[in-house]
């Protein structure tokens, strides 16, 4: 082994000892690799590994793969790769195209792609110009020889196969500068694919026969061919997509590339389904290169199909007004109709079927996409687009090799053409014949796997766009819709020929099942034309039909029921009978029935339920059986999407049936626990179990009572009901709240803690029995530890403040004030607002100032609040916030206040004048107080300090204070109340009405809570006493304190005559 230096020898030695198989050695050799990996100069010592084609092809693969993955993040590196190494590397990638190992070239070319990223244009100006001589070098090289040169043919798909990942890279960059990068790669690549594509799809077209699919210069020519057609298909989307309005040139160039595309599909189809068939007819095993041709031409066509259907995607109105459009499309469909005329397993995923399942479903998906785009009119006379059976298309013997020829009809002139009703009624009639049954396919998997086999059923929303079924479906839609007039009267028909007749065999039943899938697809329409009551009858009696067959009927039958009622264009009362119908699929555990019945029902229910004219009365009477047999089914189903669906489906029916609820509740609640118990890790579920037990407490009766004080019904459940469920919601929220299930679960637990505690009536339990008190320290805990939380844990504690706030604080005050101050501390600007707001509601609400103020010193919390406010580092809103905790302090109590700051100051190094002084400095920004709210509030507070006698307060009285109180008399009027019947005792003009605002009720509405905020509201002494009265009252008290000859000397001499007399005249208006 020759190599030029030591480092790569080092490195070359590790990939061979990372390739042990020794257990014990493979975590060193590995780690140690790794370590290589790192070093300065890496990127160019694996290339070289690579290059060096006399080492081991494995160590060389494993160093290719390495260099791919490190690229992106080494190769733009100086710290990592050197400048000097990027154009050896450069080289490098282009040297690797004649490499005849896959693996390796395969890598490369994704390396390549990570590179051009990076550098492509200005630093590497020459990639695309390089790869284009290499490529026009050996095509040429291929046209102008007919032999065999396997070295020219491997440069040349290895260097289209390079271009093509370098496009796929850049066509995905999304930025400015991606789009810069693309549209100059573009620009240079256009004029060279065009007539290389052109020139390989000649050479197919002349080299590709049926003698000589197996030959290896035939292979060659249809895989160049398909890469060179990749790569102008990437550029030509990229550019479809940007190009919302296309130039005149964009527009000439998209016509070109689409009328080349479509003729060359064609034909590409022809020698497909040919080869295919000629395969399919031998009596010998096919040779590898006949395999191996035509796995190449599967993918050609696929790929055509899927740059069809992304043209469609991005641009459906430009894409029907493309020239030959129209037959395109038919003749897709086309392909769809043959397939259905081909024996049963002529469709299948593998690329050696007759119709592979990806061709059938990229012709219904191209039809689907185009019908909207076609406005129906019936006319008189054949429309240019009425043919045969064949769809435009003709089958002619000729001398082609083929024994076949397929040609498009003239281009229609306007997209807008009319589909004939005899081709409306021929694809409603294919899809529901043989798309939309069940093939056998379908029926082993039911059978060996029902939850799963539901599950795939369900996804319906992503199985279109690969499985024939779900797509047959989402084309019959669409035609029901542009279509109307033709495909209502034939379901209608098809809908009168089974209804009076009973399948015998399973063909019949599947075809059937079809029909009726079919009818519920199209519910929207068929209501008005079906009667559903004489619908129903028939139904019932299949339902109760006990053959094991039956089961597909009756799954289909559930089906069709929810589809029917959960239509919201055309609302429908639910019939009894439907609910009887359910209720015997949910218990019915006969062989006539199985899990995807009783699951399948599960859904129907829901989507009954959820019904706009759904009626709780008629339900009513089933609705214990219901909630019986669906907390059965929980216990019989093995998946988490099964046991999501009933659960989903159980709070449907708990949430609609209201307060009917409440007798069942005890029966509810009773297996959660086991259900919580069995579901372990699978969040999923026990988030669905916490929102159930949150919709048993947060019952409404707005569908069932609509003229009845919902208020009122919520507050009789809530007071009777929610304390017997105590016991279940406290464990439920302390296990969400746990290490191993708080990342999953504690959101969802904080919504059922919301639910029940605003539904509270009190904290208090009888002994023995769970209160959500034994939540409060849980509480206390997430708002000292838990910052993503903290808005919540607010709401929380405000809604326990409601309650009982005494209690609160004699409980766990020293706790809870160290808990606010470590929040305090870290929290961001947003939810130290939540803070302070939760904080003013708890001293509004404390009952004395003795309930909080030690703790509210000792836990330093005090400090913070004041450093906060003096400094003022955050926003003004939030410095305020602080400002309104204070006034709510100096209004319960203005000498325990003055103290708390007296007693802070030493641990700011400062005197308690300075403290203070700094304070009220800064209090005294009135300005920056915006609500007229929280500006009475500060004057109300401003005055009870007064009382305290205090200088720093005094001093300020004939200016600052007054100039506030003033200010705040302009603004709000006020009048005390002396209407017997009004129950707040003052009008409030500066309010909009007497309600609370909608911050203030916190979206507690219907809840106890609601009333419980009402009240604190019109209790507030902002709310309810006059501001006049406050001050002058408040005055009073300061001059008692201070003796009237100092007031007189400190207050009303130092003040300006006519700003007292302002002030007198406020005060005694």
């Amino acid at each position: 082994m020759n190599m030029d230096y030591d480092p790569v020898e080092r490195l070359y030695d590790a990939i061979l000892k990372a390739q042990t198989s020794d257990p014990q050695s493979m975590r060193a050799n590995e780690a140690a690799f790794q370590e290589l990996l790192k070093e300065r100069g890496t990127l160019l010592r694996l290339q070289t590994i690579v290059v060096n084609r006399g080492l081991d092809i494995k160590a060389r693969q494993l160093a290719i793969i390495q260099a791919k993955n490190i690229t992106p993040l080494q190769w733009k590196s100086r710290a990592r790769t050197p400048e000097e190494d990027l154009p050896i590397m450069r080289q490098n990638i282009l040297s690797l195209v004649d490499e005849p190992d896959d693996v390796i070239a395969r890598n490369n070319q994704t390396m390549a792609a990570k590179a051009a990223r990076l550098d492509f244009p200005v630093r590497w100006p020459t990639l695309l110009t390089d790869i284009m001589g290499i490529i026009q070098t050996n095509i040429q090289a291929r046209f102008s020889s007919n032999g065999m040169d396997e070295l020219v043919q491997l440069k040349a798909s290895r260097a289209l196969g390079l271009l093509n990942a370098i496009l796929k890279e850049f066509t995905s960059m999304k930025s400015p500068l991606g789009t810069q990068i693309t549209t100059k790669a573009n620009e240079a690549l256009y004029p060279f694919l065009l007539p290389l594509v052109e020139q390989t799809s000649s050479q197919v077209q002349n080299t590709l026969s049926p003698a000589t699919i197996n030959h290896p210069v035939t292979i060659h020519d249809v895989d160049t061919s398909r890469l060179a057609w990749k790569c102008l298909i990437k550029i030509m989307l990229w550019a479809w997509n940007k190009a919302r309005k296309p130039t005149p040139q964009e527009e000439e160039a998209f016509q070109r590339f689409f009328a080349m595309a479509t003729s060359h599909v064609q034909l590409l189809w022809g020698y497909r389904l040919s080869i295919a068939t000629s395969l399919r007819d031998a009596t010998l095993s096919p040779e590898p290169g006949s395999l191996r041709c035509l796995e190449l031409l599967t993918k050609h066509v696929k790929a055509f199909g899927k740059a069809f259907r992304r043209m469609q995607q991005t641009g459906i109105a430009r894409f029907v007004e493309l020239p030959n459009c129209n037959p395109l499309v038919l003749s897709y469909w086309d392909k769809v109709v043959q397939a259905t005329h081909a024996p049963p397993d002529a469709i299948a995923e593998s690329y050696t079927a007759l119709y592979p399942v990806h061709s059938v479903v990229q012709g219904l998906a191209i039809f689907k996409d185009s019908l909207a785009q076609w406005s129906p009119v019936r006319k008189s006379t054949v429309s240019a687009m009425e043919t045969d059976s064949s769809n435009g298309w003709s089958f002619q013997p000729d001398d082609s090799p083929w024994g076949v020829s397929y040609s498009l009809d003239p281009p229609i002139e306007s997209p807008k053409e009319v589909l004939s009703e005899d081709l409306v009624k021929q694809a409603i009639t294919i899809l529901i014949t043989r798309f939309i049954p069940l093939k056998p396919a379908d029926l082993e998997k039911w059978q060996e796997d029902p939850e799963e086999f539901l599950n795939i059923e369900d996804k319906e929303n992503e199985a279109w766009e690969y499985d024939i079924r779900p797509c047959a479906e989402r084309v019959l839609m669409t035609l029901a819709t542009q279509y109307p007039d033709y495909v209502s009267p034939l379901l209608q028909a098809l809908y009168q020929s089974i209804i009076l007749s009973n399948p015998t065999d399973l063909d019949q039943i599947l075809q059937r099942e079809a029909i009726y899938c079919a009818l519920g697809r199209c519910a929207h329409r068929m209501k008005a034309l079906i009667n559903f009551d004489e619908w129903l009858n028939v139904l019932e009696n299949e339902a109760q039909n006990p053959s094991p067959q039956y089961r597909l009927m009756k799954r289909r039958i559930a089906w069709l029921l929810g589809k029917w009622h959960f239509d919201d264009t055309r609302s429908l009362a639910v019939n009894k009978k439907v609910w009887e119908i359910l209720l015997a699929f949910l218990t019915d555990r006969s062989e006539g029935s199985d899990s995807v019945v009783r699951l399948t029902s599960v859904v129907a229910l829901y989507e009954c339920v959820e019904n706009n004219d759904f009626s709780i009365d008629a339900f009513e009477p089933y609705l214990a059986q219901v909630l019986g047999a669906l907390f059965a089914l929980i216990n019989e189903a093995e998946t988490v999407e099964s046991k999501s669906r009933i659960l989903k489906t159980i709070n449907c029916v708990i949430g609609q049936a209201g307060l009917r609820i409440v007798p069942l509740i005890k029966a509810i609640a009773d297996p959660i626990p086991g259900l919580w118990s069995e579901a372990g890790n699978d969040f999923m579920i026990k988030q669905q179990l916490l929102g159930l037990v949150k919709e048993v407490i947060d019952v409404r009766v707005m569908r069932s009572k609509p003229t009845v004080d919902i208020q009122e019904y919520s507050y009789q459940a809530s007071r009777e009901y929610s304390q017997a469920l105590y016991g279940l919601i406290v464990p439920l929220v302390q296990e969400s709240l746990a290490p191993g299930s708080k990342t999953h679960l504690d959101e969802d637990g904080a919504i059922l803690w919301e639910a029940a505690i605003r539904n509270c009536s009190s904290l208090q339990a009888p002994a023995g029995q769970a209160s959500l008190m034994d939540l409060l320290p849980n509480l206390v805990n997430e708002l000292s530890d838990d910052l993503d939380l903290l808005g919540t844990v607010n709401k929380l504690l405000e809604s326990y403040y409601l309650i009982d706030c005494p209690a609160v604080l004699q409980l766990c005050a020293p706790q809870l004030l160290a808990a606010y101050a470590n929040a305090h501390r870290q929290a961001i600007s947003t939810n130290i607002k939540d803070i302070t707001e939760s904080l003013e509601l708890m001293l509004q609400l404390s009952g004395s100032a003795l309930n909080w103020a030690q703790a509210m010193h000792t836990s330093g919390f005090f400090a913070s609040l004041l450093t906060f406010a003096i400094v003022g580092k955050g926003s003004v809103s939030v410095v305020c916030d602080h400002f309104y905790v204070f006034s709510r302090m100096a209004l319960q109590d203005p000498e325990v206040f003055i103290q708390l700051v007296v007693e802070t100051a030493p641990s700011r190094s400062e005197t308690p004048e300075k403290t203070l002084n700094s304070l009220m400095d800064s209090w005294l920004k009135f300005d920056s107080m915006a609500e007229p709210r929280h500006r009475k509030l500060t004057a109300m507070a401003l005055a009870s300090l007064a009382t305290t006698g205090r200088p720093e307060i005094i001093n300020r009285l004939p200016n600052e204070i007054v100039n506030v109180w003033l200010d705040v008399f302009g603004e709000i009027k006020e009048a005390e109340s002396d209407d017997p019947d009004n129950p707040s005792p003052l009008h409030t003009f500066w309010t909009e009405g007497s309600e609370p605002p909608v911050y203030w009720m916190r979206g507690c509405e219907n809840t106890l809570e609601e009333q419980r905020r009402k009240k604190v509201w019109s209790e507030d002494p902002v709310q309810s006493v006059k501001l006049t009265v406050y001050i002058g009252e408040k005055l009073s008290a300061t001059a008692m304190r201070l003796g009237q000859d100092t007031f007189n000397s400190e207050f009303v001499n130092k003040t300006d005559a006519d700003v007292f007399r302002q002030l007198q005249d406020g005060l005694t208006a």
